[in-house]
Order: structure tokens, then C-alpha cells, then sequence
């Protein structure tokens, strides 16, 4: 580990000057190896190419002042990030620092974990994000945190360098210790193929059958070894991200598909066309570019409800008199009737693709929590809860009055179980709950950090303090083993967000409102 206060013979300095100027050869720009068809310098680049610097950002315990809101530190402070839309791109003074710099990628997963890197965005022609390429994903540089606490304050700290107390964002280490060259997000929500096994592409419908812990197990497995479903490294990134960038705990600052509910009956009859005709006053309700379903059933988890059309993009609207207006879709002519109605569905993936920025949502005119975001190159909040693969909770009622919620995590997803714990570590635990707060959603105040993991505390803070997201559990109605949801689907609004959970679910449950995420993190070290 690097040591800022360590004295250096100058053997040591010799040797540090032969090894930068080694590494700086080496990585001076990503090189292709064609008889290996990857880029075979990943690690050398982020070498060459740290700085030291270190981002910082703290915030107020919520004992001290339960405010969100934080103060950029060290490195940090200063630096300016403003949302980017399809339209406009705002200033980001993060995009070109070593330590936040982002890539699309197309890559794989090996067995091991080791992530092989095919193609790269804007670097060479290979790059495709229709899957024709293989998966996508947001490519960085592995990074170290840490975390400094006082009675008041809680300061999380960031860095390309691992100093001394720094621990390597979860992920970055393999099973047997050694470091992944980089470190790779899934761009995208997952879909599946026809062999059921989970992609990371753009323009498709997110999958619900990838929507349980269990499926993400059987299902990732299929791609291979060193394949997951969503893990906790994937997670703590977009969390630790946020309150850098934006210095807030509150994911609202971006926005989030947490509030798009509209659904309404089809007015005119038509066969053979590209568009679905709904009233002049329901219109406004519907975004450009979101997704609908057409069907004969309200219920969007039922087959009705698409049997019409499924996942369909609106790519723009018709007014065709004072009654009646035109959804213009894409993809096949259908047929409608007016027994068919037009519900809002979670936004297929690539839907943040035309940004003009690493971070933000598509457009500045559509209210906020109705569409997906970017964070770091990385399409978030598309209206789908996210399970996780690698986490489990506990639901054990401990007396007619308390419910305890106990978390395990398994690091190497290779150990994962559909059954039970035996193989996972016990990380700690969600807030208890009592007869007042089962079975319900109550607002996190603040959070430990364990193995990885942040952990929301408390019951008592609201949408606009303290962590701003919503833990929702019943462990005295209903025990067991418990999914961990994360995000939040079209529905309820302000409790969701970055660091909310659904432990309501068992590690089986399916249903529209849930999807998953492919992972390159999970096979890690303890």
C-alpha cells in the first residue's frame, strides 16, 4: 500500500522512478492483442495513469443534524457535476479525473473472474451495444475507500491509490487476492437470450424471468462461472458515486422511474398500424420514449395485459382531434380495440443512451421521477426493482414484539445457495422491527458500513432526510429466508432510491415490477 508519510531511501526512489516509467510504457494508451482478440495492457493503463488524489465527502451523523446533504472534501471539494440531458450537456469536472473516468465496453468474464475486455467505445470499431458484440459494460479503474468517523460526522474518502487504511472497493479483489485489472459495471438491466442466459444490452425489454435471487443464480451460471447476477460490489459503487459526485444521500437529486403510473383505455379500433389511439386528456400522461404495453388485461403482470403489444417505445405523439390522440410505437403494425387498455411499463434498457454527459436523465420537459438515470456511465431506476445475488436477509421473529432482519453475503458467487446460508458470512443486521413498524416501509436515518455493504439504521427519518430511501420488512408477519430488492419499480415514488430495499420477497418470488442485472463482481475475496 502506498504511504504518504513513509521516508524513501534512495534505493527506493530508483526503483519507484524504473517502475513508473516501465508501467508509463506499458500503458500509455490501451493496446489491442489481436492473437487474443482483448485488450492485453487494462492493468498497465490504470497504473500509468493514476494521479493520488483523494475525494473526499462528509456528512453530518444523523444524531448530530439529519440533514442529506454533505460537504465535499480534500480532492473533492470545488469540483462541479450538473445533470446531462439528451439535449444538453452540463458541466462535469469528474469526467476526465483517473479515478472517475468511465468506459463502454464490450467485454467477458472468465471462469476465474478475470474480466477480458474485446472492444472499447470511441476506440476502436468492434464496440457494439445491440449485443452483437456481447455484453456491455461501464469499464473503471479499481479504486480504494475509506471511511473516517467521529461522534458527529462520517467522511467517506476515495482514491486511484491505495494508502494506507484504504480497502479496495468491493469487487476489485479475486478469490485468491490478486486484482482484477479493472473493474466492470453492467451498463444495462438484464434481458435474456433464448438460452435464458443474462445480457447487458441496449434497446431491449428488461426480463422478468432474471428477476429473483434464485433465477440470478441458475441463470448467470449459464454464461458461466464468473458470472452473477446484481452484487453488493455493483451497489456499493453507485452509492459511493452519488454522494461523491453530488455530495447527498438523496438519489432524487438525479431522478429515478419511481412515480409512472398512467393507464388507460384504448378509444378507436384499428388494425394493422404503428400506433395506439388513447383521450386527448390521458395523453399528457405518457412520455416520449417511455415504454407501454397494450392489452385486454389492467394486470401488468398477466399476459392480457400485452396481448396487444409488449414493450413498445413511444416514439412520438399525434393529436387527431379535441378527443382522441395517437401513440406512435415502434416496432410491428398491431391491432387494438376498445377493449384493450394502454399501461405504463418499466423503460427498456438503453434508454439513457443519447445523453450528452456521463450522468443524467433523458429530458429536461418530462417530470423527474418518471424516467431512468445515468450515474457514472452506468443506466439506473429504469421502474424495476433489482434483486441481488449475492446477499441474503434473515427475516426471525424473536418475540410476539421484535423481528430481527439478519444479513449474509456470500463473496464468492460461486457458493451461492437458493436454500440457505451455510456457505455465507453474517454481515449484520437491518433495523429490528415491533408491532408499529412490521410490515411496512420506514425511512432509514443513517448507516454502517460492513464487508462492503452499506447498512441503512433507523426507522425514523423521512423522504427528504437522513438516507432518504425506505427499508421495507415484515419479520414478525412472516419469516424466512428474504431477497434484498433494490431501487424501486413505477410505483411508489419518494421512498425509493439508491439505498432503499425490498426484504419482503423470498428468494423464489417473481413478478413484473422485479429484474436483475448481470454482475462481473461475484467471485470475490472476503
Amino acid at each position: 500500500m502506498a504511504n504518504a508519510q513513509k521516508v524513501m531511501t534512495l534505493a527506493d526512489t530508483a526503483q519507484l522512478i524504473a517502475k513508473v516509467h516501465k508501467n508509463a510504457a506499458q500503458g500509455v494508451r490501451f493496446s489491442y492483442d489481436s492473437t487474443k482478440g482483448e485488450y492485453g495492457n487494462i492493468a498497465a493503463y490504470f497504473t500509468a495513469h493514476t494521479d493520488g488524489k483523494i475525494y473526499g465527502v462528509k456528512f453530518p451523523k444523523y444524531t448530530y443534524s439529519n440533514t442529506p446533504t454533505g460537504v465535499k472534501t480534500r480532492d473533492n471539494a470545488n469540483l462541479t457535476i450538473e445533470i446531462s440531458t439528451n439535449d444538453k450537456a452540463g458541466r462535469d469536472d469528474y469526467a476526465a479525473l483517473p479515478a472517475f473516468r468511465v468506459w463502454d465496453v464490450n467485454a467477458t468474464i472468465g471462469d476465474d473472474g478475470v474480466p477480458h475486455v474485446t472492444a472499447i467505445d470511441g476506440i476502436d470499431t468492434r464496440f457494439r451495444r445491440d449485443g452483437t458484440n456481447g455484453d456491455v459494460y461501464v469499464m473503471t479503474c479499481p479504486g480504494y475507500y475509506k471511511l473516517e468517523a467521529t461522534s458527529t460526522h462520517n467522511e467517506f474518502l476515495y482514491s486511484d491509490t491505495q494508502y494506507d487504511g484504504y480497502t479496495p472497493l468491493p469487487g476489485v479483489l479475486l478469490p485468491d487476492g490478486s486484482k482484477r485489472p479493472c473493474l466492470l459495471f453492467a451498463k444495462y438491466a438484464a434481458s435474456l437470450d433464448s438460452s435464458l442466459r443474462p445480457l447487458s444490452v441496449s434497446g431491449v425489454e428488461i426480463d422478468r424471468e432474471f428477476g429473483s435471487q434464485n433465477r440470478a443464480i441458475d441463470y448467470a451460471l449459464k454464461k458461466g462461472k464468473g458470472y452473477a447476477g446484481r452484487c453488493a460490489g455493483d451497489t456499493f459503487y453507485v452509492q459511493l458515486m452519488l454522494m461523491l459526485k453530488y455530495a447527498t444521500k438523496n438519489s432524487d437529486v438525479l431522478g429515478g422511474c419511481w412515480q409512472y403510473t398512467p393507464q388507460t383505455a384504448v378509444t378507436k379500433a384499428e388494425t394493422g398500424v404503428k400506433r395506439v389511439i388513447i383521450a386527448t386528456s390521458a395523453a399528457s400522461g405518457f412520455d416520449v420514449g417511455s415504454t407501454v404495453n397494450v392489452g385486454t388485461d389492467k394486470e401488468r403482470n398477466n399476459a392480457g395485459n400485452y396481448s396487444a403489444a409488449r414493450a413498445r417505445t413511444i416514439l412520438s405523439k399525434t393529436n387527431l382531434d379535441a378527443n382522441n390522440t395517437a401513440l406512435n410505437l415502434d416496432g410491428t403494425p398491431i391491432t387494438t380495440t376498445t377493449a384493450c387498455f394502454v399501461s405504463s411499463m418499466p423503460w427498456k434498457t438503453g434508454a439513457t443512451d443519447k445523453l450528452l454527459g456521463t450522468d443524467g436523465r433523458p429530458s429536461a420537459a418530462f417530470t423527474a421521477n418518471h424516467q431512468p438515470i445515468r450515474l457514472q456511465g452506468i443506466e439506473l431506476f429504469n421502474g424495476v426493482y433489482e434483486s441481488d445475488a449475492d446477499l441474503i436477509v434473515n427475516a426471525v421473529k424473536e418475540s410476539d414484539d421484535k423481528g430481527r432482519l439478519d444479513i449474509y453475503r456470500v463473496f464468492d458467487i460461486t457458493n451461492a445457495s437458493k436454500t440457505s446460508t451455510t456457505n455465507y458470512t453474517k454481515i449484520g443486521e437491518f433495523t429490528p422491527r415491533d408491532k408499529t413498524t412490521d410490515n411496512s416501509w420506514r425511512y432509514a436515518e443513517d448507516f454502517t458500513l460492513s464487508n462492503g455493504v452499506i447498512i441503512p439504521t433507523g426507522l425514523g427519518a423521512t423522504s427528504t432526510t437522513g438516507m432518504c430511501d425506505a427499508i421495507g420488512a415484515n419479520p414478525l408477519t412472516s419469516q424466512g429466508l428474504r431477497q434484498v430488492l433494490r431501487f424501486g419499480n413505477l410505483w411508489d415514488g419518494v421512498r425509493y432510491g439508491a439505498f432503499a430495499a425490498n426484504l419482503w420477497n423470498d428468494l423464489a418470488n417473481r413478478w413484473w415490477i422485479i429484474g436483475g442485472r448481470l454482475s462481473a463482481l461475484g467471485r470475490t475475496k472476503a
